[in-house]
């Protein structure tokens, strides 16, 4: 602006104007940005809701805080029956063993490690600081003394 010229006056209806293109545009940025991160923490939210995570047995190993011990059955020590029984488990959120198969070893053995494992706690498992489910797998091992 050169020191001559005289200022160019705007007149109201072009400040209103202005001023609603600057208040619509800030405001549709920030709807933009919050529908961006509701939708981005939503789906990371159901993410961890409805996925199981497989832990590895060692891991989940080292955050056993209760153990039972299963008790051998009598009937199977007394016919020498040895052998793991193979548990397939799911944690939840608050470290307890919710949901509990046996995916092998044999028949005489099983309901002993069921109702041992039933009663296991773990620390509950972390993802981003929240906890969540986790499926992992247990071997119960029965040996006799020879």
């Amino acid at each position: 602006m050169k020191l001559t010229e005289t200022k160019k006056v705007v007149g109201p209806a072009r400040r209103v104007i202005l001023a609603c293109a600057c208040v619509v545009l800030g405001l549709a940025t920030t709807v933009s940005a919050l529908a961006l991160r509701l939708a981005v923490d939503d789906a990371s939210h159901q993410a961890q809701q409805t996925k199981t995570l497989t832990v590895p047995a060692g891991k989940m190993a080292a955050m056993l805080v209760k153990k039972v011990t299963p008790v051998y059955p009598p009937e199977a020590k007394k016919a020498r029956i040895q052998g793991t029984v193979e548990l397939e488990a799911v944690i939840g959120k608050t470290g307890r063993v919710e949901n509990l198969k046996v995916t092998s070893g044999p028949n005489e053995l099983q309901t002993s490690a069921l109702d041992a494992v039933r009663q296991w706690e773990y620390k509950p498992f972390l993802l981003n600081g929240d906890p969540v489910e986790v499926k992992t797998t247990i071997s119960v091992i029965y040996t006799l003394a020879k």
